[in-house]
């Protein structure tokens, strides 16, 4: 049965992968928050100034990261009619071309990093602009189809929103506590990844690309999920200690570090697809409530 084509703005949407970015956006409006709630009220900023950021921030952010994940549908053309998960693209669908999606990528990816630039500031802008830069060549290009740690390393592109929403308050980057919220994507990013390889393993050797659980096996693969899930309860102790956090993030910011861990060592025992898809849901709860606690957290120190 043919698909209904969808209007041309839905296509574009859709190549932007909208619930990705989103979540990386929301990292970024709390960069904005945290900073000011701590430093950037007593140095001179108001409220006003907090929502107009998050608007630039928000909208730069989201055209720079989207347009990076239409070049890679681009990229990815010729594999993801291989993946069930990717079958049904916009280009494997025929609903655009490979070309104007590359030139809608790199067109609104660029639009957006200049946003952030002259409407911010350039050290927001230059962090929006190797973050793009880092996803599509680095990972994309260079390692995703090279090497079973690929979104590892590929990971530090979309581990920099917080730093890029600090800075696009702030005007610097020079303090502890947006590198360790850059930190917490990064330990995140390959434990969320993986699990959802492991729920979709098939589709990735079908598709030859070398994700861990195709090259390692599996139960290597759930092991080092755990490892970095441990790594996390680690990296929000270190929050807790230098980040001048409260009791807030003390407790819920550390109980769904400790949760994420239980979820990971369940599936190292129950070797189960059905509990990798649970964890890798769960990812993305824990991700985004770890960041609004935060913020929270540090609206409550003021």
């Amino acid at each position: 049965m043919s698909q209904v084509k969808p209007s041309l703005l839905k296509i574009y949407w859709i190549l932007m992968k909208p619930r990705v970015v989103f979540l990386l956006q929301v990292t970024a409006l709390c960069g904005i928050f945290t900073y000011d709630f701590r430093e950037g009220y007593d140095s001179g900023r108001t409220y006003i100034d907090s929502i107009i950021t998050s608007f630039i921030v928000l909208i730069g952010g989201t055209m720079a990261s989207g347009g990076s994940m239409a070049v890679n549908m681009w990229y990815e053309r010729d594999i993801d009619p291989l993946m069930e998960r990717t079958e049904n693209r916009p280009i494997q669908s025929g609903f655009i071309s490979a070309n104007h999606a590359l030139i809608f990528g790199i067109s609104i990816s660029t639009g957006g990093v200049f946003l952030v630039a002259l409407l911010t500031n350039f050290t927001a802008g230059i962090i929006t602009a190797l973050s793009a830069l880092f996803y599509t060549i680095i990972y994309t290009i260079i390692l995703k189809r090279r090497t079973s740690q690929n979104i590892v390393i590929g990971g530090l592109a979309g581990s920099t929103p917080p730093a890029i929403g600090w800075a696009a308050a702030s005007n610097e980057i020079n303090e502890l506590l947006p590198w360790l919220m850059v930190v917490t994507i990064f330990l995140w990013t390959p434990a969320h990844f993986w699990a959802l390889t492991l729920s979709k393993r098939r589709d990735y050797g079908e598709a030859g690309v070398p994700m861990l659980p195709v090259i390692k096996g599996e139960e290597i693969t759930r092991k080092y999920i755990f490892g970095y899930c441990v790594s996390l309860i680690i990296n929000s102790l270190i929050i807790i200690l230098y980040g001048e956090t409260g009791l807030l993030f003390l407790i819920a910011g550390l109980g769904l570090s400790i949760y994420f861990t239980y979820l990971s060592y369940n599936l190292i025992k129950t070797k189960s697809e059905n509990d990798a898809w649970k964890l890798f849901k769960f990812s993305n709860v824990y991700l985004f409530g770890l960041f609004i606690f935060l913020v929270i957290d540090t609206i409550n120190l003021v």
